[in-house]
């Protein structure tokens, strides 16, 4: 009875001891996947750069508090655009192998489908694997299989990531030429109106156009024309640098005095 007892309690205890040792792996396994993919802390990061491909370099820079998009344009940077590029860096891949196991070019690492660099540290990024579509990521020495949420963000156009406001960079705006005439009155509207995404400045199929000048309190300017076409769409095209602000009716009516609201204007 006793040697039965013993063997019983010998075996609980093996099973115990079993049950432990899958627990701590587990646990371990899940700590290990729920790391971000760097340690970086994107509070601090001043500098951001993206490349991918033939496609113009992307470069930000954080002053006093305020992300810049330095390259390929020189303007305030949209605060949106700059969390998503620092939220990949902590991002939480599903596994993680040693560099050493992978041929990084047979994985789109070497060369890279697109870097994205924090103060200098470089991430990398590689093809997708034929199970589940995970994102390859080179981080130091480790190679990181990440759901691939990311790929947009580091492939999007310069412009999209710019500050969608029609006045940035300018601060305090004391007047609005509109049509050769001044209208301080409407500085507030300008300084306030955002759109809701920049593009690259195309050509203007307007029948309608009116050129606007914003003058700061410091002297700087911005050149608008803005357009309306056939179809009923409304537009400001930038003039230096060259990019377009696609507004609706409502928009126009704020920007615009009364006799100029509709775009009437003459055709320039």
């Amino acid at each position: 009875m006793r040697r039965q007892l013993r063997q019983n309690l010998v075996l609980a205890g093996i099973v115990a001891l079993a049950a432990v040792t899958v627990w701590l792996v587990v646990q371990r396994e899940q700590a290990a996947i729920e790391l971000p993919l760097t340690m970086i802390d994107t509070t601090q990061t001043r500098e951001l750069r993206v490349r991918n491909g033939d496609r113009p370099a992307r470069h930000f820079e954080r002053r006093d508090g305020v992300w810049w998009m330095r390259e390929p344009y020189s303007l305030p940077a949209h605060a949106d655009a700059i969390g998503r590029l620092l939220a990949i860096a902590r991002a939480a891949p599903r596994s993680r192998h040693a560099r050493a196991q992978f041929d990084l070019a047979r994985v789109g690492l070497d060369p890279p489908q697109a870097v994205l660099e924090l103060d200098g540290v470089p991430i990398t990024f590689g093809l997708t694997d034929a199970i589940r579509g995970d994102r390859y990521a080179l981080s130091g020495q480790t190679v990181a299989l990440m759901p691939d949420r990311f790929s947009a963000w580091l492939l999007a156009p310069a412009e999209s990531e710019l500050d969608h406001r029609l006045a940035a960079p300018l601060d305090t705006i004391t007047d609005i030429v509109v049509d050769g005439q001044s209208r301080p009155d409407l500085a507030a509207a300008w300084q306030q109106v955002t759109t809701s995404q920049v593009i690259a400045a195309q050509a203007v199929p307007a029948t309608t156009t009116i050129p606007v000048i914003l003058v700061a309190a410091d002297g700087r300017r911005i050149r608008y024309t803005l357009w309306r076409r056939d179809d009923g769409r409304y537009a400001a095209l930038r003039d230096e640098p060259a990019l377009l602000y696609p507004l609706d009716e409502n928009q126009i009516q704020r920007l615009l005095p009364a006799a100029n609201a509709g775009v009437t204007a003459t055709v320039r």
